[in-house]
């Protein structure tokens, strides 16, 4: 399924020209490509350019707005609501962790809701941003129903991504925490059907309740949590702040689109498929001491990575550690494509008239 490798830059443009031609504003579209492209820099081929298509059937179809009224709907000290008008997650994602900074570089703290938003990609997209302006960020989303709770047997929670990062010496992210409150996410399951190969046991079950390594079985049953009943309390709790604090809809409401749906080439402009987001920021100077906590956050993941290896591993990373390989690797050789979603961008690029940027060489 590897595909060929291209510049980081060049294929963020050309990301960005196929969602301007799909109607986005110059700056939504732009947000949305690197939030995409960043995504697949850092190893996470599930919620990265693999997505464009998707997005682009859910622009066409008008489930989700192409051109937002976004509104801030209660403004206070520290803290705010916004409405995202339907629109993707990334431009209105960004936008409110700017604004938590601003707010928390004023009054210690910034607090940010979105609602009524749709799909907002990687969490660690919004953390890290806030840990490279000097906030130890989080960034958390509610979902529609895709998980069974502890103990169920089908869909009624949300995985609730939930991202975590603080700054190091250097002014770079140091501690960055991605997670999902499932064993997996949905999108390598479906990465695994259009590759035709089986999941691991304990990813899913069906429909029925019975444990699949079906990719099709599991997309039509549900995925499990992780960690059994703690995963599924956090997922819950996850879902209280990002949607029941902002007002968004709940999770059982959420409509399932995009990427992850079966029939993934059609959209329905009647569906809600808009969540909850909540965004995070404390500067590191907030009790006075800015370089000592870059710092002990450097010494609290030092520690870590000095950890003896188990047996079958070959060192011990921190949280952020492998995602940050990643970048580094992308940075030299270019950002990894998956073949089908070259084939997809190959065809999107003639719809619109584009030119597709050349792959890196060798």
């Amino acid at each position: 399924m590897t595909g060929a490798r291209y510049d980081a830059g060049e294929l963020t443009a050309f990301v960005a020209a196929i969602f301007r031609a799909a109607g986005m504003p110059e700056q939504d579209a732009e947000i949305v490509a690197r939030s995409l492209v960043d995504a697949d820099t850092h190893g996470v081929a599930t919620h990265g350019t693999a997505r464009v298509a998707a997005y682009v059937t859910q622009l066409r179809a008008g489930e989700v707005n192409a051109a937002p009224a976004e509104r801030v709907v209660r403004d206070q000290p520290a803290a705010a609501l916004v409405d995202a008008d339907g629109g993707f997650g990334a431009p209105a994602g960004i936008r409110a962790m700017d604004r938590a900074i601003e707010k928390a570089r004023a009054y210690g703290v910034g607090l940010v809701g979105v609602r009524n938003v749709a799909h907002f990609g990687t969490a660690a997209f919004y953390s890290r941003h806030a840990a490279a302006n000097g906030c130890v960020g989080l960034a958390m989303t509610s979902t529609s129903a895709v998980v069974a709770p502890y103990g169920g047997a089908e869909p009624r929670i949300g995985n609730s991504p939930l991202s975590a990062a603080a700054p190091g010496p250097d002014g770079d992210p140091e501690i960055v925490l991605d997670i999902a409150q499932s064993t997996t996410a949905r999108g390598r399951l479906k990465l695994a059907l259009d590759a035709g190969t089986e999941i691991p046991e304990g990813w899913a079950i069906d429909a029925a309740g019975r444990p699949t390594t079906d990719p099709a079985a599991a997309l039509e049953g549900s995925l499990l949590t992780s960690g059994g009943h703690k995963g599924s309390g956090l997922s819950v709790v996850v879902e209280m702040l990002a949607a029941g604090l902002t007002g968004a809809q709940l999770s059982q409401d959420a409509h399932h689109g995009g990427f992850t749906r079966r029939d993934a080439g059609t959209a329905d402009a009647s569906a809600d498929v808009t969540v909850g987001n909540l965004y995070l920021a404390v500067p590191a100077d907030v009790f006075g001491d800015g370089e000592g906590v870059r710092n002990r956050a450097r010494a609290i993941a030092d520690h870590v990575r000095a950890c003896p290896p188990a047996a079958g591993f070959d060192r011990v990373r921190a949280p952020g550690d492998l995602e940050r390989e990643h970048a580094t690797d992308a940075a030299t050789h270019g950002v990894p494509i998956l073949a089908p979603t070259e084939r997809e961008l190959h065809d999107l690029a003639t719809q619109y008239g584009l030119a597709m940027p050349h792959p890196r060489a060798g």
